[in-house]
């Protein structure tokens, strides 16, 4: 994926820094580079977090994947991808390294290197920095990728915040499968509950009625009776059970290979009915 044929100048990197790209926290970040500085974007995708209340660009389909671990995890708070470097420093350590500092396509102008991802973790209530780069595995057998990545590790080091590489190789799927299938059953923006309290008053009652469910019972299956009994349309017991694992109100085995194949024996109720927070739209 390569930058557009637009001529990365020094007035053009100045002009992005000046508006704004690579600078702020949670819903007012900007990243460095967004999807439309790419001249290729078939992998590409925005997507909105409300962990982080903004719309987040991701450049490729392992970034995808590895921001979905990133929004399930409950120990991080924010999200910034594309987060840049700071050239001086990326520049000293290049010459330092003995390594060519990268530029532009077809310009002498040197690259603002960026981490794919700065994470905000908070570990025993200390908020910490971890910078990520994820890449596929075979970017591992090229030299220049493998120099970049090491210019970026040791930036990081002398900005006192951990660096990690990860190869696509590493990211658990069947997990990250999960967490995609269960994030896209809440209401996307403009959907509207048919009355107000409808979603609150299912997922409770759906809760309730797990508690007391054998454990031999499939959830589709589990959920399906549920619609019949309420008369709902099919899938909505459905969607309302990953609305209750997203809330953790039902906690998945996020390893199973189908979740709505999972017998109930495997899922685990942490909430009472009655003690969920708000889910679902207005």
């Amino acid at each position: 994926m390569g930058y557009q044929n637009r001529a990365w100048t020094e007035e053009k990197v100045e002009r992005l820094l000046k508006q704004g790209r690579g600078s702020g926290i949670g819903k007012d970040y900007r990243p460095f580079i967004e999807i439309t500085d790419l001249s290729s974007t078939g992998l590409s995708r925005r997507t909105f977090s409300n962990k982080t209340g903004r719309v987040h660009h991701l450049l490729s389909d392992v970034e995808w994947q590895f921001f979905l671990m990133l929004q399930w995890s409950t120990d991080i708070i924010d999200i910034r991808e594309q987060f840049p470097l700071d050239r001086e420093i990326t520049r000293d350590v290049a010459m330092n390294l003995g390594i060519a500092h990268p530029c532009y396509p077809g310009t002498h102008t040197p690259t603002v290197m960026t981490v794919d991802f700065l994470v905000t973790r908070v570990i025993n209530s200390v908020k910490i920095l971890e910078a990520y780069d994820i890449k596929r595995t075979e970017a591992a057998e090229d030299i220049r990728t493998l120099d970049k990545l090491e210019i970026s590790r040791e930036t990081c080091s002398l900005l006192g915040t951990a660096h990690h590489l990860i190869y696509h190789s590493m990211l658990p799927h069947a997990k990250i499968r999960n967490i995609e299938w269960i994030i896209g059953g809440q209401y996307v923006e403009g959907e509207k509950e048919p009355y107000s309290g409808y979603t609150e008053e299912h997922c409770s009652r759906l809760l309730s009625a797990m508690t007391n469910a054998s454990k031999k019972s499939i959830l589709s299956t589990f959920c399906s009776q549920y619609d019949e009994r309420c008369g709902l349309q099919a899938g909505s017991a459905l969607r309302f059970a990953r609305m209750l694992m997203h809330e953790r109100a039902l906690i998945a085995p996020l390893e199973s290979n189908d979740l709505a194949s999972t017998p109930m024996a495997e899922f685990t109720v942490v909430a009472r009915s009655g003690q969920l927070r708000a889910v679902g739209g207005m």
